[in-house]
This record gives structure tokens, C-alpha cells and sequence, in this order.
């Protein structure tokens, strides 16, 4: 269910943001803070089928902040959905998300991360950045991801992101869908992922990747 009306919404120039998060705590927070801001017109949802609905409801918002653990994510794939539902513009919303977790995310076709420490002040700027088509991560993801860094573990691009995937539980045929890859090809780069790690079995790899940083 919405928390804000849609009236004010015909005001020229209005941005409307959706945020989907069920700690309703940080959606009031944020719903309040924004309020003081009149181009910017939010709404909220507690899941992802919530959000869904609202999308179906209201069209398409200029920007959508969806939580990483909300109900219905399914290892990403809520993510997906709400992309192609809302034609784009969705961002990673979270407190707890690594830096893997996003590339990924980026990939899927994402419109960028804010996490929840961000600045109100910078939270109104960055929702205007993904409005006008950007892609917005803050300095110190941009510097990680730039960095490409594997732990000194050799890790290719590639098997970095069926890491992450691994991370999240995800099957290697899970896995080859996000990834556009055959399972073979993905259960090679798990067995690649195991040797370079030192890990007898997915399960050991991904406790070592969390042990080193790399989750």
C-alpha cells in the first residue's frame, strides 16, 4: 500500500520513487525526510510482489530503491522483475550488501546501489542521477570495483561473479541464467573457484571467500 497520494504527482517536474523495504521504520524515515524535498513525490512497499503491484498500479516510477533481503528477492530474481516491470531505473537499497553483490546487480541491468548510511542530502541528488538515465554508486564502490581485486587469489572476472552467485545459495543452473552461461561452463568455474580457494566443495569456497573479503 502507498504512503503518499499521487495527487501531487501532476506538479511539473515531480520525480516519483519507490522505496521497498519492510523495516517500516527506514521507509518512514525516508518518506519523512524526502517529504521536505517538493520534487520528489514516494511511495512504499514491503516486497517485491507489493511492488509489483504498486508499478501495476501507478505505471512506471522514476526511481525504485528495493532493499537486497526484502521478501521475494530469490537470490536476485526480484530484482529482475522489478526491472523489467518498471522498464529500468531500479537501484540496490541496503546496509548490507558487498561490493560483489552489486557488480552483479549492475550487470543484471540495476541502476546503481544506495546504501542506507548515505546522507539524505545525497539520497535527493543520487534519485535525481538514476531519474535522468544514470547509473549511481558511491566514491568508495566505484574505487573497489575499479581496483578489480580478487583477495590475490587469482580469481577471473567471471568466476567473481559466480561467487557472489554462490554466495547467495544459488545452483549452478541458477547460476548459468543470471550469467547468460551453459551449466557446464558455470560448473567448471565452481570447480576453478574450489582449487584457486582451496576449498574442497562450494560450501568451503564460499566460507573462505567470506573468510577473505571476497563476500
Amino acid at each position: 500500500m502507498t504512503t503518499t497520494a499521487l495527487e501531487s504527482n501532476s506538479a511539473a517536474g515531480t520525480l516519483r520513487a519507490l522505496i521497498v523495504d519492510d523495516h517500516v521504520l527506514v521507509s518512514e524515515t525516508l518518506v519523512a525526510a524526502l517529504a521536505v524535498d517538493s520534487g520528489i513525490a514516494v511511495d512504499t512497499a514491503k516486497d517485491v510482489d507489493s511492488a509489483m503491484g504498486e508499478i501495476e498500479k501507478n505505471g512506471p516510477y522514476d526511481v525504485i530503491l528495493l532493499d537486497y533481503d526484502v521478501p521475494g528477492m530469490n537470490a536476485m530474481q526480484g530484482l529482475r522483475r522489478l526491472i523489467e516491470a518498471n522498464e529500468g531505473r531500479v537501484a540496490l537499497f541496503s546496509g548490507v550488501a558487498n561490493w560483489k553483490t552489486v557488480e552483479c546487480a549492475i550487470e543484471m541491468g540495476a541502476s546503481g546501489f544506495f546504501p542506507k548510511t548515505l546522507p539524505l542530502k545525497t539520497l535527493g541528488h543520487a534519485i535525481r542521477f538514476v531519474a535522468d538515465g544514470e547509473v549511481y554508486l558511491p566514491a568508495d564502490f566505484v574505487r573497489q570495483m575499479h581496483k578489480g581485486e580478487d583477495g590475490g587469489f587469482g580469481l577471473k572476472p567471471r568466476e567473481l561473479r559466480v561467487l557472489a552467485f554462490l554466495g547467495q545459495g544459488m545452483q549452478n543452473k541458477e547460476i548459468g541464467r543470471e550469467l547468460g552461461l551453459e551449466e557446464v561452463i558455470v560448473k567448471m568455474d565452481v570447480k576453478s573457484i574450489c582449487r584457486k580457494l582451496g576449498a574442497q566443495n562450494r560450501t568451503q569456497a564460499v566460507l573462505s571467500a567470506q573468510k577473505h573479503g571476497l563476500l
